[in-house]
């Protein structure tokens, strides 16, 4: 009996806690996670009234996955700015209810789009124009958390990704 014990225990400390719990290597897979602002496009379309007019912001988000396991997200979620002289502009909250897969060792490109109202526009117009039509430099960034699921648990995994604008 004693010997099945030190067994049990000896295949638990090199097998390591996946074992015990097979959602624990999921959650290690999705810290391998690595999330990527791709590509911004911004796009102004004017309407008249003007307050009819709108911005609409279309971007990729890329998701690499270094493990051996295949990760599903149910939705991702997060917060768009525009960091530019030296101060940082809140855009607007970014959704994706729909969940996506990525397999392993490989990367998955999830389409995000927001779209604003002139409405929305008003505190931000200024700066939005200066990075879109006359090109000065400033940052995406977007900050979030995807909802992931193992074996019907599920956990957020936070990301943090910015890019260049005018790239």
């Amino acid at each position: 009996m004693l010997r099945r014990c030190i067994a049990v225990a000896s295949l638990l400390f090199t097998c390591g806690c996946g074992i015990i719990d097979p959602v624990a290597a999921y959650r290690a897979a999705a810290d391998k996670l690595h999330f990527s602002l791709e590509r911004v496009e911004p796009k102004v379309e004017l309407a008249f009234p003007l307050d009819q007019s709108r911005i609409r912001f279309r971007f990729d988000m890329g998701v690499a996955n270094d493990s051996d396991m295949r990760l599903h997200a149910r939705g991702l979620s997060g917060k768009l700015s525009l960091d530019s002289e030296d101060q940082s502009r809140f855009i607007g909250d970014v959704g994706l209810p729909t969940g996506f897969d990525v397999a392993a060792k490989s990367k998955a490109t999830v389409p995000l789009e927001l779209a604003l109202s002139y409405r929305d526009l008003q505190a931000i117009w200024r700066p939005l124009m200066d990075v879109i039509q006359h090109r000065q430099p400033a940052k995406w960034r977007l900050d979030g958390a995807a909802n992931l699921e193992a074996m019907g648990v599920g956990f957020q995994v936070p990301f943090h990704s910015s890019k260049n604008s005018n790239q």
